[in-house]
């Protein structure tokens, strides 16, 4: 319970910053959560559709960025880094009402990058999946300075 009450803190801090993860994911729901390991879920409505009615490459896109994001923050990091690379195979489709399950992993974190997964589903059916490569050697330094803070402020 520890992990994901850390990962919800992180995903309310993204939310906070007002910016597009806030207008597009609002209605993300964090599950569970484990070392290095999310699952998330996402009710698909109105805005999330392209113009032929299905769930836009945009939004599954996002998905993974933040995915990925809070799988590395699933390693204890408050600061999860900046993204360097992004992929995403998209599978299938999903359409308004699905609920789009997102399973997120940590594959590695090193001092410099740290490599993510991210699986969406649709029930059983896979809709996309993707890879996530985030720099991080900077989170580090932040991490390493909001721990001194935070025992410095518990020392009180």
């Amino acid at each position: 319970m520890a992990t994901l009450n850390h990962c919800r803190k992180v995903w309310t801090n993204f939310l906070n910053a007002g910016g597009f993860d806030m207008q597009a994911l609002s209605g993300l729901k964090l599950v569970s959560a484990s070392k290095g390991s999310i699952l998330c879920e996402l009710q698909v409505e109105k805005q999330h559709l392209n113009r032929l009615g299905g769930c836009h490459g945009g939004l599954l896109s996002t998905i993974v960025d933040v995915g990925g994001s809070l799988a590395i923050a699933a390693e204890n990091m408050h600061a999860t880094g900046v993204s360097t690379d992004l992929n995403v195979s998209f599978v299938s489709g999903a359409k308004i009402g699905d609920k789009l399950s997102i399973d997120s992993r940590c594959d590695n974190v090193g001092g410099s990058l740290a490599f993510t997964s991210v699986e969406i589903k649709v029930g059983d059916k896979v809709v996309a999946l993707g890879r996530h490569t985030k720099f991080v050697r900077n989170a580090h330094k932040q991490n390493a300075e909001m721990k001194r803070l935070e025992g410095a402020a518990a020392s009180e």
